[in-house]
């Protein structure tokens, strides 16, 4: 279905709780240069606004960008981090690093993450990507094959880059937003999206910004990001 604004929507799957998985495609795009995924977890709605925002403002004649901006239906209707079976989607990818135990997470609306406050636990799953979810996303970047994938996270104010990612690219996103560059965010991930890109030498970035009202996120991070998904635009101009 075509929307407004040259983009086309496609439903990719449903999640586990029988809510649809939706992607936003440059209608006349033959090839995708990139994939910005927002909402893998539930507790960070900013990161859904944002991507709201770019499909928005960006015409889709004028990228090659496609954008997920809800991973997680079923933690955002709830306003927790997991899915409908209580599963951690950034934990439950087939990564080398995926661990079958709970892992420790922080509750949602904590202030300022702390390992102190990490008292509750989600599940990993019952083997490495088993949620509907996971193989709607997984299934997605293998048909797209993007040369770039932007996770986008609430509220550590970083980003977070694979090995295989463009110093450059990584360099300008920060620069523009005034975030630090951090490949090691300080606590273990097992199962995330990240590893499981890092373990195929994809080129992805995990860009966490902050909790704070949407205009001053628009204000911030909506220009470096609006940027990289328009690089001809913004050169023709």
């Amino acid at each position: 279905m075509q929307i407004a604004n040259g983009w086309t929507q496609q439903e990719i799957g449903r999640s586990r709780g029988g809510l649809p998985l939706e992607v936003y495609r440059p209608a006349g795009a033959d090839t995708i240069d990139g994939l910005l995924i927002a909402g893998i977890h539930g507790e960070e709605p900013e990161t859904l606004l944002l991507a709201r925002r770019l499909l928005e403002r960006i015409d889709g004649a004028d990228t090659r960008w496609a954008i997920l901006p809800c991973a997680n239906p079923d933690g955002v209707v709830r306003g927790v981090r997991q899915n409908a079976a209580g599963v951690d989607l950034n934990r439950n990818f087939p990564s080398t690093s995926w661990q079958p135990d709970h892992s420790f997470t922080y509750p949602p609306g904590t202030p300022v993450r702390k390992r102190e406050y990490r008292t509750n636990r989600s599940s990993p799953g019952e083997s490495p990507g088993s949620e509907p979810e996971t193989k709607a996303l997984i299934a997605l970047m293998e048909a797209l094959n993007p040369a770039l994938i932007i996770d986008l996270h609430s509220p550590l104010e970083l980003i977070a880059p694979t090995p295989a990612a463009n110093r450059e690219i990584v360099q300008q996103l920060a620069t523009a937003a005034g975030l630090t560059v951090q490949p090691d965010i300080g606590s273990p991930t097992p199962g995330a999206l990240r590893d499981w890109c890092s373990d195929r030498g994809i080129a992805a970035i995990t860009y966490e910004v902050e909790h704070a009202p949407l205009p001053a996120l628009c204000e911030r991070h909506l220009p470096g990001l609006a940027m990289l998904l328009t690089p001809f635009r913004s050169a023709s101009r």
